[in-house]
Order: C-alpha cells, then structure tokens, then sequence
C-alpha cells in the first residue's frame, strides 16, 4: 500500500469544541472508506466502516492482519444490533435473545464482545466469511461520540501490526501505523489495558473464546441470573480448526500480542533474579516487568518497568511495559506469572501468547 499522511487529533475532551471538531472530522473519514484508530476502554482500535468491505479491507491491509482472523463490530446502542444480527438475537422471547439482553444489561456499555448470528447486512469479510458476527458498546466517550457521529457501526482490531503488542496510546499507534491509515484520534491513554472479552452465544451454553475486560466471573455470576451458566473452555478448540481456516473470534492464535524480544515468564520472584542472572551470563540484554512489591529486590537491575501491584494496575500497565522495555533494545523481558483468577486469567492469556516464542523457563521446567 502507498504510504499515507498519517494525521494526529487531539480529543482531550470529547465534550470540548476542539473534541466535537475533531470528531465530526473522524467520522467524515470513516463514511469516506478511511481508517481512524481511536481510544476505547480497553485498547486503542482500528476503526473503518463496518458496513463498507472495501474499507474493512483495508483494515487488513494496514495490519497485515490475515483475512481469517474476524473483526469486531462497535456500536453506540443497542438499536443498532437490529441491522447486524439475526432477529432471534433480538427477540426478548427467544433463549438467545434473553440472553443478549440479560448481558447488555449486565455489561454494556464495556469490554464484553458478544458472537452472534450475522446479519446479511453485514459484509463476510468483517467476520472472516463465517455466519458469526462480533460485537461490543464501548465504555469510552471518545469512541460512543466517534461511532454516533459516523452513523455507522465501526469494525475495530486494535490498532497495531498484526501478532504485536496492542496500543493503549496514540504514540504506540504511530509506533506500529504511522504512514498506513489517514487519522488518528489521540486521547488519554486507555483505562483497562487489556482487550474485551468474547463470549460465544450460537453455542449453548456459551463459552468464552478470548479471557478480556470482564472477567469469568462475573460472566457467571450475570448468567446465573438469568438461569443460564457458562461452558467449561475447550483447549481442543483452536487445535480442531484447519490451518488458515476462519477463526471464530480474534485472539486465539497460540503467538500474539507479541513483543521484539523474546518474553520469558518466571515463578517467582527468586526464578526472576536467577533467569536474570542465566542471561546475563550468555551476554543477553534483560529488561524486567516488576511489581510493585518486587522494587527492592530488583533495585538496582535495569532496565525495568514498573507494572503496579493489583490485577487491574497490571492489566492497565502490560502493554505499556512490553513497548517501553522493546524501545529499550533488550534481548529477552522477564516477568513473575500472575494468578489465573479474575482479571489475572485475561493477564495471563496474554503473557502466554506473548511468550509463545519459547524460551525454556523455570516455570516451564517445573510444570513438565
């Protein structure tokens, strides 16, 4: 693709005369076929008109996504579910619709996805030719205003390469993009870090094919309201899919959100120190992902970036720390395991994916 005069504008404010400008002009380029990667909760996405393949094309193109991998749609309500899904997802009087009701309820506007029957309306390529379609209402004023302004609904990856680290700033989508798409909508860096969560409703019960935003347990908890519960994961899933054959929801590939250098996960923060040391010992440059609690042992060991303590300040902080450690130019980035409940399954769905250009690690060592 030719190189692009990638512009930059900033929306402090999406309430502001400066915000409303820059917004009515976003959504000019997205009705005109553009591409403008904008904030949400979650992660910084990649927005073109859901409902122009010719443009949602072009997402791909500027990713270097492969056409397998399905998008997800962002709408503003939950009126416009009734021109991209089937009327059975729409009917309070069906078990899917009450189910996409009891978890709008619950989740929208936020980082839940829900896969759906699709629409006609919808073009393949948004969902990778399957009957499916992905959608989600963001929790961000920035993006609600974006996609009202539009008139449309907005197919959205995160705005990066495609199988990099996902951007939670403007900077980080110049980083990956800069010259491949017309606009950028540059806002405060993103609240939550990690992307949404998909949950599947054509299978019954539903099951969740990416860990995000909202965590299982909640799912389960909302589900439970409503009579319903949610499916165990199937690890066979992703296995059973030909290759190159459509993936049912972006997320899945075994290597993804992906640094430069090679991630390495460790127990502990003893395991930490000691691949630390292994590395350095073979002349490799090591940066570090610490918590909080982990400063003092690792004070005087750089370079290093401070993820936080809690689950969520880890979340809001992974991105950011792989980026920064990458410009860094070291070799390898270590960083402790988190554990696998609430919005520490989304952390650790990330680290392994991440981490799937294995190196051999204590922790691997210990789990054989």
């Amino acid at each position: 693709m030719g190189k692009l005069a990638t512009r930059i504008l900033p929306v402090s404010d999406a309430g502001s005369a400066e915000g409303r400008a820059a917004i009515r002009e976003a959504a000019r380029v997205i009705r005109d076929g553009g591409l403008v990667a904008f904030p949400t909760e979650t992660v910084y996405g990649l927005g073109a008109n859901a409902l122009d393949a010719r443009a949602v094309a072009r997402i791909f193109e500027a990713k270097q996504r492969p056409l397998n991998d399905p998008l997800i749609l962002h709408i503003a309500s939950l009126d416009d579910l009734t021109d991209l899904t089937s009327a059975t997802a729409q009917s309070d009087a069906t078990a899917l619709g009450s189910l996409v009701a009891g978890l709008t309820r619950a989740f929208w506007p936020g980082p839940l996805t829900l896969v759906l029957p699709r629409s006609r309306n919808v073009p393949p390529i948004v969902s990778a030719g399957l009957d499916t379609v992905a959608v989600r209402m963001p929790d961000h004023p920035v993006a609600q205003a974006l996609i009202h302004a539009s008139g449309v609904p907005i197919a959205a990856p995160s705005a990066n390469r495609f199988g990099h680290v996902s951007p939670t700033t403007a900077q980080h989508v110049l980083d990956d993009l800069n010259g491949r798409i017309d606009l950028v909508l540059d806002s405060h860096a993103t609240s939550i870090g990690v992307e949404s969560t998909v949950l599947d409703l054509t299978t019954a019960p539903p099951r969740i094919l990416r860990p995000g935003g909202v965590t299982r347990e909640q799912i389960e908890h909302a589900l439970a309201n409503i009579g319903q519960r949610l499916a165990p994961d199937d690890p066979q899933l992703l296995p059973r899919i030909p290759r190159n054959m459509p993936l049912p929801s972006p997320g899945m590939l075994p290597s993804h959100y992906a640094p430069r250098a090679q991630l390495a996960l460790c127990r502990d923060t003893d395991s930490l120190l000691a691949q630390r040391a292994n590395f350095a010992a073979r002349g490799l440059k090591t940066g570090l992902l610490i918590l909080e609690s982990q400063r003092q042992a690792c004070a005087n060991l750089h370079p290093q970036f401070v993820l936080g303590e809690t689950l969520s300040d880890i979340a809001r902080n992974l991105y950011a720390g792989l980026r920064a450690l990458d410009s860094a130019g070291v070799d390898v980035i270590l960083v402790t395991e988190v554990p696998r409940s609430g919005l520490g399954e989304a952390i650790a769905d990330r680290l392994a994916r991440a981490a799937a250009k294995a190196v051999e690690t204590e922790a691997n060592r210990d789990h054989d």
